[in-house]
């Protein structure tokens, strides 16, 4: 009975200081920074990525599939989806000044996740994150300081707020820097795979003096990148790291805003990063600021933060609640053994893994077959009709999502009787472009589910995965034969067929087989040839052709071929020059765009004056 009994004690002394360090009281000024900045980013972001200025082409044509988590989880209407829009802006706006706090927490945070969980194909990790921080501030006292409901009601003015508001911001901040390490842990990422040409980039001329490429790509993006993001985490923590941690971790997150296209993110990042400094370091700053400018500016009255805040009678269900909240985001990145259904070559739904940036995926093309069962009938399907981008490629999920969907489609012209066949080809980190999805699958009859294994996925055809350093190797030696050159390589399974066209204008179209065994067959089968690994045959141009894998094992080969000039090194540039001129001019068109369908969909619904759809280009 002792042996117990002392477990027992020790996890009430576990508990009793966990209590006291939640409900130690600390300055609210360093928490206002990040409720001022992170409301400010959404109330940009909302215009931008959130879609806010593409409402009318996300929602407003009824033939458009949609890919929500949950089936029974719908779109509103055109114009109640604008005036959604329109109340998780308000609420952004509203946690940036601290005025309602919580409904503008709540206006926000309802509309956010109902839009996310409507469309999986928008879905990324920082998305997730930012979902979660309006959360946590939700749950906070982040308006006791430089805020209209501080300004308005004294009795929260400069309060200080129980030390968990800073730590479960600081726990999810931590847990996204250290989970993207031990996710980069991976030997994709490791191996130098996942990031390719990036040391080209301008933001890398300093260190091109006395580095090649090559070496910034591996040491200073892939090892670089891991060690940051596994240890950052720790240095911030650390008083006396946390300057050197702070200009890494900043440095870090500007270069990410020029590699990548990837909306608020880095800012979001950056806007969180002083949450790990001193609770009043606002006022100290404040302190040191002018006269005339500190009058300006929020009281630098210090606080005492040496007690603590009595939790109250729902304390300890509070410290159960943000125990619960802490295991989740722990465990659910590791999740994807439960929810298999969503595991494809790499594991789980990207958004809520912090695996960022380890998997590259390119997709060589897609073919969608719709056949009539009661005429034979085969049609193709433009893959861009009724979706408007093509993240659905890459998930089985989306993928069945889709073959039903365009099955409700085709009913509305009369095909009722219909098998639909997805074949997808894409490429993860280098390999080969082989096929996702099993072409020979009707995906109506198919079955998915959120817990099983999906059984007409492809295997990834890791047998072939020590080709990636050759693949390279042959990938310089084409494109050394002029600056027309082109070349794509292609694994199948045994068995199964490509059909493909060479197109006019493409020349010296040549297929080499580099391992396992193919059949070409040129024009219906008129000509055909058997080809073993190093064989080459010419491909005539405007002319069908199919590769048939005959060998037992999956079958490897590449295609060379000399396409369109590509631009030169200037004209891109000068490209890039006009482009970027062109974005800064129109930087505040989605803000224009937005307004304009938020006063359209108040002049239907009042007054039922027809809308007008705007040209998504």
């Amino acid at each position: 009975m002792t042996a117990p009994r002392t477990i027992i004690n020790n996890l009430g002394m576990i508990f009793d200081k966990c209590h006291q360090a939640a409900w130690r009281l600390k300055d609210p000024s360093n928490l206002a920074v990040t409720r001022i900045l992170f409301g400010f980013l959404m109330a940009v972001d909302i215009h931008f990525e959130r879609g806010f200025a593409e409402v009318d082409h996300r929602f407003g044509d009824f033939t458009q599939c949609h890919f929500p988590l949950f089936d029974f989880v719908k779109p509103l209407t055109f114009q109640w989806m604008c005036m959604l829009y329109l109340l998780m802006w308000l609420g952004a706006c509203g946690i940036m000044v601290g005025y309602n706090f919580k409904l503008s927490c709540l206006s926000f945070i309802l509309p956010y996740w109902y839009v996310l969980i409507l469309d999986k194909t928008s879905w990324n990790n920082h998305s997730y994150l930012y979902g979660l921080l309006s959360i946590l501030l939700l749950f906070s006292s982040a308006n006791h300081y430089c805020s209209v409901d501080a300004w308005i009601n004294p009795d929260i003015r400069n309060k200080p707020v129980p030390n968990w508001n800073y730590l479960l911001v600081k726990f999810q901040i931590f847990l996204l820097y250290f989970y993207a390490g031990v996710k980069k842990m991976d030997p994709e990422w490791l191996g130098g795979y996942s990031m390719k040409n990036l040391g080209s980039h301008w933001v890398f001329t300093p260190f091109k003096i006395f580095l090649a490429e090559e070496t910034i790509e591996y040491y200073m993006v892939h090892i670089g990148g891991f060690v940051l993001d596994l240890t950052v985490g720790f240095w911030l923590l650390w008083p006396k790291s946390r300057p050197l941690a702070l200009f890494f971790a900043t440095s870090f997150h500007m270069m990410n805003a020029q590699l990548f296209t990837i909306g608020m993110f880095p800012y979001v990042c950056l806007a969180t990063l002083p949450v790990f400094c001193d609770d009043d370091w606002p006022k100290r700053w404040i302190a040191k600021c002018p006269g005339l400018l500190r009058r300006c500016l929020p009281d630098t009255t210090k606080i005492t933060t040496t007690t603590r805040e009595k939790g109250g009678k729902y304390s300890a269900f509070k410290i159960t609640l943000m125990g619960l909240y802490v295991a989740t985001q722990l465990v659910l990145p590791w999740s994807h053994s439960i929810t298999q259904g969503y595991n494809n070559w790499t594991n789980g739904l990207y958004g809520y893994s912090w695996d960022m940036m380890v998997h590259a995926w390119e997709t060589m093309h897609v073919v969608v077959t719709v056949k009539d069962k009661t005429t034979g009938r085969i049609n193709y399907l433009d893959t861009e009709v009724f979706v408007r981008n093509d993240k659905w490629v890459g998930h089985a999920d989306m993928v069945y999502q889709y073959a039903h969907c365009v099955k409700d489609r085709l009913e509305a012209v009369n095909m009722t009787d219909v098998a639909i066949y997805v074949d997808v080809w894409r490429s993860l980190n280098g390999r080969f472009q082989q096929r996702l999805i099993d072409p020979r699958v009707n995906l109506l009859e198919a079955e998915w589910s959120p817990f099983r294994p999906t059984p007409w996925l492809m295997p990834l055809l890791t047998e072939l995965s020590a080709w990636r350093q050759k693949l390279t190797q042959l990938e310089r030696t084409v494109f050394n034969w002029s600056d027309s050159s082109r070349v794509a390589f292609v694994a199948d399974f045994p068995g199964l067929s490509m059909d493909n066209y060479v197109p006019e204008g493409v020349t010296n179209a040549t297929i080499q087989v580099l391992e396992g065994q193919v059949e070409l067959s040129i024009e219906n089968g008129t000509r055909s040839y058997l080809l073993n690994a190093n064989d080459t045959a010419s491909l005539p141009s405007r002319v069908m052709h199919k590769i048939t894998t005959t060998s037992p094992v999956p079958a490897c080969y590449m295609y060379t071929f000399i396409g369109p000039a590509s631009e030169s090194g200037n004209a891109r540039r000068n490209n890039a020059k006009k482009e970027t001129s062109h974005r800064d001019v129109s930087l505040m068109t989605p803000f224009a765009k937005s307004l304009a369908l938020v006063g359209q969909s108040i002049l239907n619904l009042v007054f039922g004056i027809p809308l007008v759809m705007h040209n998504s280009k």
